[in-house]
């Protein structure tokens, strides 16, 4: 595994965390058993069928839509999760539907619900953070979360 230099180790960290906390968006997530119900969960979650491509389970996107959009979809027989970029898809391979459906909802929520920020207008250090479009039902997961913890009903 590479070597995280040490200025970065705090901002990899957080996009950790909030990450994690991303997948509070999608409660059954990892119960999921094929790409329909992985549509079905993003959709409940608020991602707009544009930000993903699964195959035969949505409206299908133009090839040149999908570019770099993360994609599910069944490759020599097995079952993918990967982008295309300039028309060659790469990614990784997976026994099951059930396996690549749950590795699919863990990478669109991933990309939509995070920023992993950066260096804004003027050379401003931007924090990894939840998007704004989903930092509500995050707040609400996580309070969820924590009464769980704490034995309330």
């Amino acid at each position: 595994m590479n070597e995280i230099p040490e200025a970065r180790r705090a901002d990899v960290r957080k996009g950790g965390v909030l990450r994690t906390v991303a997948l509070l968006l999608c409660p059954g997530w990892d119960l999921v058993s094929d790409r329909f119900q992985a549509v079905e969960l993003l959709r409940g979650a608020g991602v707009p069928d544009s930000a993903y491509d699964v195959q035969d389970a949505k409206p299908s996107l133009s090839e040149a839509a999908v570019e770099s959009l993360p994609r599910l979809l069944r490759r020599d027989g097995r079952w993918s999760v990967g982008a295309t970029e300039r028309g060659r898809f790469s990614g990784r391979a997976y026994e099951t539907e059930a396996e690549a459906a749950r590795a699919f909802i863990q990478t669109v929520i991933a990309l939509e619900a995070v920023s992993m920020g950066g260096v804004g207008v003027g050379g401003k250090k931007i924090e990894p953070h939840i998007r704004p479009r989903y930092q509500e039902a995050a707040r609400r997961a996580l309070a969820e979360a924590s009464a769980l913890l704490s034995g309330a009903p």
